[in-house]
């Protein structure tokens, strides 16, 4: 085996602080607005500043961190916004994704993955493992982008989609293991509408899945402006409350 160079490790460095405060920074352990110093990322992840740096500048373009000048680098604040052009886009893109796989039909053996991941939502709902129950929800739904071979129509959007996830991650953690009102938005009701997907994509009933996935993403948008009032410290102020009607 070559040797790994200089440059190499750096690099590898890089990837794996940049996966980890990119998932600190989704799961709220470095909160909306928190500020990052270059010296004590790198005393904490034992690495020097150059790894730390790169990691950033990646952050950066992913608007997961903002710098500003005299004031130093911060975790970036949510934007309503940008939460609805990503909604948005997500909603275009899976429409087609979910519509050719009804034209092309769908193997068993891709029914089985869905389901099974569906499986392994439920059971990280009952145990209250909210980051287990996010990131598997997000791989219902890359899988599908893969059945049809579009894994870099999915990194794409995955690119910016750090608004929507930190939404995604607040509405779980403000209302989805609590039996009240706001109930209707919960994850239960969010494993109904993918249980609704799964037989319609069975059924290969594009209309019932275009009506389903319009549902399923809107309501993200919709619960945008209800999570600001709660925590308007980790959003962007003076934003507009409309959501992108699509």
């Amino acid at each position: 085996m070559a040797p790994v160079t200089e440059a190499e490790e750096t690099l590898t460095a890089s990837e794996s602080v940049y996966r980890q405060l990119r998932h600190d920074i989704i799961n709220f352990t470095l909160q909306p607005g928190e500020a990052l110093s270059e010296n004590s990322l790198a005393a904490q992840m034992n690495t020097s500043r150059a790894p730390i740096r790169e990691a950033i500048a990646r952050l950066v373009e992913e608007q997961c961190v903002e710098v500003y000048p005299q004031r130093g680098t911060q975790v970036s604040l949510i934007s309503i916004p940008r939460v609805n052009q990503i909604v948005f886009m997500r909603t275009v893109l899976e429409e087609d994704v979910l519509r050719t796989l009804c034209q092309q039909g769908i193997t068993d053996e891709q029914m089985a993955a869905l389901e099974e991941s569906l499986r392994l939502q439920r059971k990280y709902c009952e145990a209250h493992e909210t980051e287990r129950l996010l990131d598997e929800d997000t791989n219902m739904h890359k899988l599908m982008y893969g059945f049809l071979g579009r894994e870099e129509t999915w990194d794409t959007y995955s690119f910016i989609n750090c608004d929507m996830l930190r939404i995604r991650q607040l509405q779980i953690m403000t209302y989805s293991y609590e039996t009240h009102m706001i109930s209707v938005g919960s994850w239960e009701n969010h494993l109904t509408e993918h249980r609704m997907m799964l037989d319609s994509l069975r059924r290969r009933d594009a209309d019932a899945l275009s009506v389903l996935n319009r549902q399923h993403l809107g309501f993200i948008a919709r619960d945008g402006d209800y999570l600001r009032r709660i925590y308007p410290q980790y959003f962007e102020a003076s934003e507009p409350n409309e959501y992108l009607a699509f």
